[in-house]
């Protein structure tokens, strides 16, 4: 069975948090998140892949994109409301304690007007930043 991908939107200021990664040489962008667990609930799950990507902690609002990407997971994007903390990986994050050096995972506020001109993935949730901060 394929794991829900729970995914936080979390936005502070005009500042958007993301993942800014490094994967063998491709340079790309993604929004915090990860699989849902066995015996967890979607909603927990952001928090928890937040708190584990980011070191933020924030309240989960509203449930705001629910799709399918190209390679059959299932996505599930919730607005987060920013309560603390720094973006840096969580010291015991299995990101953080990654061998591979080829990998970088790097919490980073992303100025919203700079969304457009960045490589994010999945296309879906691009879209639909694109969408809801469109450039003037």
């Amino acid at each position: 069975m394929t794991r829900i991908r729970a995914t936080a939107f979390v936005v502070k200021n005009d500042e958007l948090l993301m993942i800014h990664r490094m994967n063998h040489g491709e340079e790309y962008w993604v929004l915090p998140g990860g699989g849902v667990e066995e015996g967890e609930s979607v909603e927990a799950a952001v928090l928890r892949e937040l708190k584990e990507e980011t070191s933020i902690e924030a309240n989960l609002k509203e449930k705001v994109l629910d799709f399918v990407d190209g390679k059959g997971t299932p996505h599930q994007v919730f607005v987060c409301e920013y309560i603390s903390g720094e973006a840096k990986l969580h010291e015991e994050s299995e990101e953080a304690n990654s061998a591979d050096k080829n990998q970088s995972y790097t919490p980073e506020w992303v100025k919203i007007d700079k969304l457009e001109h960045l490589t994010i993935y999945p296309k879906e949730e691009k879209d639909f930043l694109i969408s809801k901060f469109p450039s003037n």
